[in-house]
């Protein structure tokens, strides 16, 4: 009978904490016995407030031998990066304990170092940085993960996801079935990057050559494909997707892709340290100017603007 301690952190996600609490409801219904027991914990003890504002009583950390510990983390995840926190989860991992984590949780894992042998799933927003800003500590591009002794989930629903493969590997997979039936929710299949996910369900619903395009610049961002170069990758007439594009997406290709490109700077300067212009070259934009002009066009503020309204969020 697994004991999971849920430990929160300051302005964590209310949707993941009942992603995880609901399943394990759910399971012991149909076990018809408490074979799933948790506690809700924090570094401090007492109440901790959600990123929405909802606050939820919690317990001090201790030592007891859970089978599973679950950090649940969002906004301003540098304020549980204190050595005794980061020192009871080591301990509690080097106890065997299956360590979990959600959202910015991997940040907080690779803090500890506790992503050396199974890596955590990571938003595809936080990625890139997380990579460059801990070398030596492993994050995967995926909805969840479930690896030998760690489990993670980028955040958001894929943390059902998370729960309904621990109730697998602990009481069986048609359980876990039973429960995502009874909750109405499709568990998901898919296994591979976020971005392409997300083009994979719905642009190629609309045309598979859409999609397989777009997922092509998906994978060029820092370093733009001509149009020509994409048409002749995808084997058809240049003159094809530029009519796929004004179709479906209401814009040139160069258009989309600029758009792409914009998007991703935009989600670098909300989620990691980059100088702007070092965000402007990794986005395929060499001339600071050009970035700064096209930046503004797209979102209507300067990228500036943007990257100092990270800073004052939830503060």
């Amino acid at each position: 009978m697994p004991n999971v301690a849920i430990v929160l952190t300051d302005h964590f996600p209310i949707l993941s904490l009942t992603l995880v609490t609901e399943p394990l409801r759910v399971a012991n219904r149909e076990l018809a016995q408490t074979a799933w027991h948790w506690r809700i914990l924090s570094a401090s003890g007492g109440v901790v407030r959600s990123s929405s504002g909802i606050d939820v009583p919690t317990g001090h950390l201790d030592e007891a031998r859970d089978d599973i510990v679950l950090l649940l983390s969002s906004y301003t995840p540098e304020g549980a990066l204190t050595k005794p926190f980061l020192g009871w989860l080591r301990r509690r991992a080097r106890a065997g304990t299956l360590m979990g984590c959600v959202d910015t949780g991997a940040m907080i894992f690779a803090e500890a170092g506790l992503l050396t042998q199974n890596p955590a799933a990571v938003h595809f927003e936080a990625l890139r940085s997380y990579k460059e800003t801990y070398a030596d500590q492993m994050f995967v591009d995926r909805m969840f993960d479930l690896s030998d002794n760690r489990c993670s989930s980028a955040g958001g629903v894929a943390t059902f996801d998370m729960t309904l493969a621990l109730i697998t590997r602990f009481s069986g997979r048609e359980l876990a079935k039973r429960v995502a039936e009874i909750l109405t929710y499709r568990p998901t299949e898919y296994d591979g990057p976020q971005q392409k996910m997300l083009a994979d369900t719905s642009l190629v619903q609309l045309d598979r050559t859409l999609g397989r395009a777009v997922d092509l610049m998906l994978a060029n961002l820092s370093d733009p494909l001509s149009i020509s170069t994409l048409s002749s990758q995808l084997s058809v007439p240049h003159w094809t997707l530029e009519r796929l594009f004004k179709r479906h997406l209401k814009m040139t290709p160069s258009a989309y892709y600029r758009f792409l490109r914009l998007s991703q700077a935009r989600n670098l300067l909300l989620n990691a340290s980059y100088r702007i212009s070092e965000v402007g070259s990794q986005c395929g934009f060499d001339n600071p100017e050009s970035f700064a002009r096209a930046y503004k066009k797209q979102f209507g503020e300067t990228a500036s603007y943007t990257k100092s309204s990270a800073s004052r969020t939830l503060q």
